[in-house]
């Protein structure tokens, strides 16, 4: 393989966000803008997984144990970027600190200090809730759906900043937010489509890490001298 076939990722998902906002905005935007009341407020259709208070003995270095904080949240695509975590701990504060546990697959993370109202999906690998995020777990509720709906709403739930001299906001307020919740049929429906895209996005994310993780292994032995490049074609 030539260094020619690494390549930037982040348009084509950056894309494949946008088709799935496009879709999301069609299919609801109409109610969810003409949103009069609703039996439904978001602390109705998720659990909380929420960690903050004394920060966690940090390791030393790094682990497979990664503290997943606001800057991993940062950016137009959907899924947790691992590479921007610089904060760690142990398998043992890992197993015993976190009093209500660890993200799984398509738990929304949610920034609430600093940068607000980011959020990202958990997929693929082990990860601890920083202080400044906390989790969403969606009950009897698409985590796509929820996750698009809480995108589209962003600047509502950003204007519950309290902050004075840092931003911040109450998960007490914003689970307090009133959902349009759309027949099944139609959420059944943009799940299937915008988990395809999710996916495929996700996809993308993966195959782009093993590359740099190759790519970082070949120069590495390039530069100790143990891979004869002297043929290779760049």
């Amino acid at each position: 393989m030539s260094l020619k076939h690494f390549k930037d990722i982040t348009p084509i998902n950056e894309n494949l966000e946008q088709q799935i906002s496009t879709i999301f905005i069609k299919m609801f935007g109409f109610n969810i803008d003409n949103l009069v009341e609703s039996k439904f407020k978001l602390k109705d259709l998720i659990e909380s997984i929420d960690n903050r208070g004394k920060t966690p003995p940090l390791s030393v270095k790094p682990t497979s144990y990664p503290i997943i904080d606001v800057k991993a949240l940062s950016g137009n695509v959907r899924i947790v970027d691992f590479n921007k975590c610089s904060k760690y701990v142990d398998e043992e504060t890992y197993n015993n600190w976190f009093r209500s546990g660890h993200p799984e697959q398509y738990d929304i993370l949610f920034s609430t200090v600093g940068s607000l109202a980011e959020m990202k999906l958990f997929l693929g690998k082990v990860g601890c809730i920083a202080q400044n995020v906390v989790g969403f777990r969606s009950r009897s509720i698409s985590p796509l759906y929820l996750y698009q709906y809480l995108k589209y709403i962003k600047n509502d739930l950003v204007a519950y900043n309290i902050g004075s001299v840092q931003p911040s906001i109450k998960i007490t307020h914003i689970i307090k937010y009133p959902i349009y919740v759309a027949s099944q049929d139609e959420i059944n429906k943009f799940d299937n489509m915008s988990r395809t895209i999710t996916e495929k996005i996700y996809a993308n994310c993966q195959e782009n890490e093993n590359l740099k993780q190759l790519r970082d292994t070949l120069l590495a032995k390039l530069m100790s001298g143990e891979l004869d490049v002297t043929n290779a074609e760049f």
